[in-house]
């Protein structure tokens, strides 16, 4: 019965404290709240971004472990009986059949789980007979058959010398890895006379360790361990859970020093009562008991509004970054982007939060306790017991000395300083949060811009529509100019960029520097794999290959932003002057051993703008054949043109169908049709009209579709859904980062507030003596904007020497060393942000110290604090 009244009476007096002192406990409500909604939402969004980029993962790379190559069907059979798997797809290997001269239409065999790893059949059914075939609509079209089941189509089998009749029972959504580089597949199911070759794609049951796993399987089925290929779309959760241990570090950190500051603050305004009550008999025991109660009922309050508040935002976010709109398809499914809740972790979190709200509100009690009552009631641990207006430390003249009113200000300022340490540096601290906070935000949206720009670079991105060739092999190759024509005149198309080629041989004088240790592993790789060099001596000239690109005037506009070197008019080039397109290596950490589109790094070939380069094409343009490949057409007929280099790029924009790795020659495109005036276009970006509707982009499609089926080797297809996917990815990052900045802004503002305008409420009775003895409001405001400015400053260069390994963790844990953009502190970012904090601390001392043109002196100065 004792114990319950204990309660009841605690508890009343709890909730009186909680009603005396409502902006203290708003404070402290808004702060936990806040806290929950920035924890609960970025775990969410963590965690559903994980999952989805996890998804598009797949997407390329289908949703198994792992993939098994080389294996007979008697390998098939025992892997097939294993209990450790809950799936394989089959693919039967070397055993493709071409379309009767049409050799870039591909046809795979495998079973329905392989025909639909990463598609689904949107009409029709999967192919059961032999001569059953089902495949993209984009793919038809481009074929020239209509995407109709029941379509019949001729297969030329290559093996056994003769054309069979197929029908078309299916249409399959876009496989995104053929669509992506414009490769055409037909799908039929495993033929049974046909060679024993298989690849098989693997899923493990849950809980199977990978490692252990792979060992196990190479050992059973008697294969080689390289033999098994880790799929890159494989999800990484212990990824996943270090990534959480990171953010909720960080939470952590972030939450306990806003809250810290607040209930510090509480507390102090609490000496008095706290005092009273120990003075009338409150046990040190009840007292802490009582502040900890407080506490934790504030606290359970706020779970459920932060929780939801969190969870709304985090839908809010997803829904505008886009994720629902996204088909993605896996297993003959579609797969949902459903937002995913990690309820453990989050539970975690507030475990902790819990946790350390415990142990400050233990010992801050403890402490309280130990101070002598009289102490407590008198509030004496607010102040000096040295009077601030001692003459000692400055001296006051009312008029003439205007240095003795200055130093009088800033001896005053220093001095409230250092006399409310507590406060003082959890302002600090907190200006130092919120800046690096911010800075590394900022920095976050540098790496999702360079992410966006380097994606559409990788994928080229460059066009809603894409029309060309998976390859060059001559100037012949590709669309011709008139067709070309046709598709720039078309209604719907707004712009068109064109790229025409001739190979062609760079007379190599071994002059400029170079990479030879890469060009030497290249060149023996590829004579290796394709029976020819890259480079070598082709009877008269010592050469390396490459390709003279002709682009027209939109496409050297878009070149123009490679630049590194040199100058160029994007409205065209001389007869004499050319481009020339450089790899190069990655300098950041020496780890990268591969070239890239790097704007930073050591060129493969160190050409200058202004040097000169000559090559020899032939003059019959005949360069389709393995002879001159090889370097033996001794037959042809060469002719020689010297360039001078008018500037080098990072990037060719236009797509390079040969992937060559030697410098590319850039032209515009009627300097290439001078040389060669038949010369086809390879390759065309094209953009369609803003206003044009879905129903006006399908037709558009189908008639560039059709105008591209003209010419073999030549895919067609639309690239709007790639683009839309990845600024969806970019858009998505900006929200977030404006999400976590709105509420980490709030968080700052409010803690940056309550102690500052706490330290000014326990000097009230000091600054009205200040004002007694003739000091103006307005010195008083310029006392307090000198002493914010300080505390704002050094927590600027507090935060600089945090936001120096917060950006290096940050660029760590990016992409941007793989694309070859190096470490840089973003100092505009810094000081941008570091000018908005001070000035938000000055605005801050003028807003608190308003009040005092209206305030009482002798009202102020009677005031018990």
């Amino acid at each position: 019965m004792e114990v319950r009244e204990e309660t009841d009476s605690r508890m009343c007096l709890r909730h009186r404290f909680m009603k005396s002192y409502k902006k203290n406990t708003l404070a402290l409500f808004f702060c936990f709240v806040l806290s929950i909604i920035l924890i609960t939402s970025l775990l969410i969004l963590v965690h559903t971004n994980h999952k989805m980029e996890n998804i598009q993962g797949k997407m390329l790379f289908t949703d198994a472990d792992c993939s098994i190559s080389e294996i007979d069907s008697s390998q098939v059979e025992m892997l097939a009986s294993d209990p450790e798997l809950e799936w394989y797809a089959l693919r039967q290997l070397q055993y493709q059949e071409y379309q009767k001269d049409s050799p870039d239409n591909h046809l795979d065999r495998g079973d329905d789980r392989y025909i639909t790893l990463t598609a689904v059949v949107e009409k029709g059914r999967l192919p059961e007979a032999e001569n059953e075939i089902v495949a993209e609509r984009w793919a038809l079209l481009n074929m020239g058959i209509e995407p109709v089941c029941g379509e019949k189509i001729e297969i030329y089998d290559e093996k056994a010398g003769r054309t069979e009749v197929c029908d078309l029972v299916g249409i399959l959504s876009d496989v995104p890895s053929n669509k992506k580089y414009g490769v055409k597949m037909l799908y039929a199911p495993i033929k049974s006379e046909g060679e024993d070759n298989y690849s098989v794609f693997v899923r493990f049951r849950d809980g199977i360790t990978y490692e252990k796993k792979v060992e196990a399987v190479s050992r059973e089925l008697g294969i080689e361990k390289k033999q098994i290929k880790k799929c890159p779309g494989r999800e990484d959760l212990p990824g996943l859970w270090l990534t959480d241990l990171k953010f909720i570090s960080v939470l952590l950190v972030i939450t306990m020093i806003i809250f810290y500051g607040i209930f510090q603050i509480t507390m102090m305004s609490r000496r008095n009562p706290y005092g009273i009550l120990r003075a009338i008999g409150m046990q040190s025991g009840q007292l802490r008991r009582l502040i900890l109660s407080e506490l934790y009922e504030i606290f359970l309050f706020s779970i459920p509004v932060g929780g939801i508040l969190g969870t709304a935002a985090a839908l809010l976010i997803s829904q505008l970054s886009g994720d629902s709109s996204q088909e993605i398809y896996l297993n003959n499914e579609k797969v949902s982007f459903a937002p995913v809740i990690p309820f453990l972790q989050i539970g975690i979190c507030l475990a902790a939060i819990a946790l350390l709200i415990g142990i400050v509100g233990y010992f801050t009690g403890k402490k309280i306790v130990r101070e002598p009552v009289p102490d407590l009631i008198a509030n004496y641990g607010n102040k000096e017991k040295d009077s601030v207006f001692s003459m000692r430390h400055f001296h006051w003249k009312k008029d003439g000395d205007r240095h003795g009113r200055t130093y009088t200000l800033y001896s005053l300022g220093n001095k409230y300083i250092l006399k409310e340490k507590k406060t003082s540096v959890f302002v600090v601290l907190t200006i130092c949060a919120g800046v690096t906070l911010f800075t590394g935000l900022a920095y976050q949206k540098n790496i999702a811009q360079h992410y966006r720009e380097d994606t559409a670079e990788m994928y080229y991105l460059n066009g809603q529509y894409e029309m060309g060739t998976l390859s060059i092999g001559s100037a012949y190759d590709g669309v011709s100019r008139e067709t070309a024509g046709e598709i720039a005149s078309l209604d719907g198309i707004r712009s068109v960029k064109t790229q025409s080629g001739i190979p062609v041989r760079v007379v190599d004088d071994k002059e400029v520097k170079r990479n030879d240790t890469y060009y030497d592993e290249m060149n023996e790789a590829v004579l290796e794999n394709r029976h020819y060099p890259l480079a070598g001596n082709d009877g008269t000239d010592q050469i390396y290959k490459s390709v003279l690109y002709g682009y027209n005037k939109n496409a050297l506009a878009e070149l123009k932003k490679y630049v590194i070197d040199g100058e160029f008019d994007e409205n065209g080039l001389k007869d004499n002057e050319v481009i020339l397109s450089v790899l190069h290596m990655d300098d950041t950490k020496k780890k990268n051993k591969y070239p890239g589109n790097y704007k930073e790094g050591t060129p493969l070939m160190q050409y200058r703008a202004g040097d000169e380069i000559r090559i020899k094409y032939r003059q019959d343009f005949d360069t389709n054949h393995m002879a001159y490949e090889q370097l033996t057409d001794t037959d042809g007929s060469y002719s020689y043109k010297t360039y001078k280099v008018a500037a080098i790029v990072s990037f060719a924009y236009m797509y390079d169908c040969n992937i060559t790795v030697y410098p590319l020659l850039i032209t515009s495109d009627d300097q290439v049709e001078k040389l060669c005036p038949d010369s086809h276009i390879q390759r065309m970006y094209m953009d369609g009209e803003e206003n044009l509707t879905e129903d006006d982009r399908e037709q558009l499609e189908r008639r560039l579709i059709r105008l591209g089926s003209r010419f073999q080797g030549i895919s067609t297809r639309s690239m709007m859904s790639d683009i839309r996917k990845n600024e969806m990815l970019f858009r998505k990052q900006m929200v977030y980062v404006v999400g976590i900045a709105v509420i980490s802004f709030i968080l700052v503002l409010i803690n940056v507030t309550n102690n500052l305008n706490y330290r000014m409420k326990i000097r009230t009775q000091e600054i009205c003596m200040l004002r007694a003895i003739g000091m103006s409001v307005k010195m008083i405001r310029r006392m307090m904007i000198f002493e914010n400015i300080m505390l704002g400053v050094f927590g600027v260069a507090l935060a600089y020497l945090a936001s120096v390994p917060v950006l290096r963790y940050l660029y760590g844990q990016s992409n941007m060393r793989a694309f070859g953009h190096g470490y840089r502190f973003d100092y505009t970012a810094f000081f941008g942000i570091s000018f908005m904090a001070v000035l938000l601390c000055i605005l801050l001392a003028g807003r608190l110290s308003k009040d005092w043109k209206t305030k009482k002196i002798m009202e102020q100065m009677n005031k018990v604090e």
